[in-house]
């Protein structure tokens, strides 16, 4: 079986990186397409990375401004808030402008190499148009959050998609479809399509373990991680006023920054260390909180070990993710410029009351119950065999 991935941004790689390992390890060929920025971050997963389009033209789609401050959300639900319907309108013919850019590369390798499925990121549009152009199925991956581009009926199609379709002589893909989440149900706000749920595998490249994560440390001093994520500088300009309130807790504090960050950081206090281009689901084994900016993925990684965590969102992505985080009682948030007494006392809760880590703990079950991701291998083979992807899914296979 040949199976397409379709990646997004850079962010958006390390998602996709799991199943596509799982096709590999099955035998199957893999190929996985995506804007040339991106081809780093595929190549050093030891995966076979296919550029397309053109990278100016793909940032600048992407580069749109969109107005994603804090304050975009509406209250859905008592447990759930969900991205107003103009930054969700604007944010889906964003990711359909990207896809415009790429689609001429993408169709004519995939008229080339001839895949006998795509799998592709929910944001990526042009991995639908690939899958249309050659006739094959087309399965959705989420990265972490119910977002994406889809068109379950007619009365959704809308013309900006349609285009995408016209100039290759495809039909759109119009009709139900199935997006692999690995997202745990218990974090994830209601939506339309439908899913087929895989465990969370964190990926973030190689490392070597330094010494000091190879010993043992103090019992009585908790070790908290401080993040802005890999791709993200969210937390630059209050990282300094975050750690001065760890410090005061007497905690230990471990900074786990990119490489530019690191280099742009000065001398550390007595107590703080600093980690550059590491991967944070080993960093996190560690650790006993996570302090990010409400990124999903740093999220995950912290539930992956049953750790809470406090979220200082400074966009409408990361203060959806936070709600859900505050909802699901794994942890909480405070606005992005919160001041240091603020963060101290919100960590000091977190380290000391039992019910952020317990329910961390049962989101981390939740995780561990969903299907590993060779098991999506079969679901795969299966849309293959069907020629299409109304199949049942794997929980749903489980429960006949």
């Amino acid at each position: 079986m040949r199976v397409l991935f379709v990646g997004h941004g850079p962010a958006h790689v390390p998602w996709i990186v799991p199943l596509a390992w799982a096709c590999r390890l099955a035998g199957h060929e893999v190929r996985v397409a995506v804007r040339p920025q991106c081809v780093p971050s595929v190549t050093r997963a030891g995966l076979v990375a296919v550029p397309v389009g053109d990278e100016a033209a793909a940032g600048a789609a992407a580069g749109r401004r969109l107005g994603l401050g804090p304050g975009r959300l509406k209250a859905a639900a008592e447990s759930v808030a969900v991205l107003d319907a103009d930054l969700s309108e604007a944010l889906v013919e964003k990711m359909i402008a990207v896809a415009d850019t790429l689609t001429d590369d993408l169709v004519d390798f995939a008229r080339f190499w001839r895949p006998d499925i795509v799998v592709h990121d929910t944001a990526a549009a042009a991995g639908l148009v690939a899958a249309a152009a050659v006739g094959v199925p087309a399965v959705g991956h989420t990265w972490g959050v119910s977002l994406g581009v889809h068109c379950e009926n007619e009365a959704e199609l809308r013309p900006s998609y349609a285009r995408l379709f016209e100039r290759f002589g495809a039909d759109p893909v119009v009709g139900p479809s199935v997006w692999i989440d690995p997202c745990p149900p218990g974090l994830r706000p209601p939506h339309g399509v439908r899913r087929a749920d895989m465990r969370y595998v964190p990926f973030a490249g190689p490392a070597a373990l330094p010494p000091w994560l190879r010993a043992d440390r103090p019992a009585d001093r908790p070790l908290v991680c401080v993040t802005g994520g890999v791709t993200t500088t969210a937390l630059d300009e209050v990282r300094d006023h975050v750690v001065r309130s760890l410090l005061a807790l007497d905690t230990e504090v471990v900074l786990a920054l990119t490489p530019e960050q690191a280099a742009a950081t000065g001398h550390l206090p007595d107590g703080v260390r600093m980690v550059a281009d590491f991967p944070l689901d080993v960093l996190l084994a560690h650790c006993d909180a996570l302090v990010h900016h409400g990124g999903v993925g740093s999220g995950l990684i912290a539930v992956a070990h049953g750790l809470p965590q406090l979220l200082l969102p400074r966009n409408a992505f990361q203060e959806h993710w936070s709600h859900l985080v505050r909802a699901s009682g794994a942890g909480t948030a405070l606005p992005a410029d919160a001041g240091a007494s603020a963060v101290g006392t919100a960590v000091q809760d977190l380290l000391a009351r039992p019910s952020y880590r317990e329910r961390s703990k049962k989101l981390r079950a939740q995780t561990a119950r969903m299907p590993a991701p060779d098991r999506l291998v079969g679901f795969l083979e299966e849309c293959v065999r069907a020629g299409g992807t109304e199949i049942p899914t794997p929980e749903e296979t489980a429960g006949r």
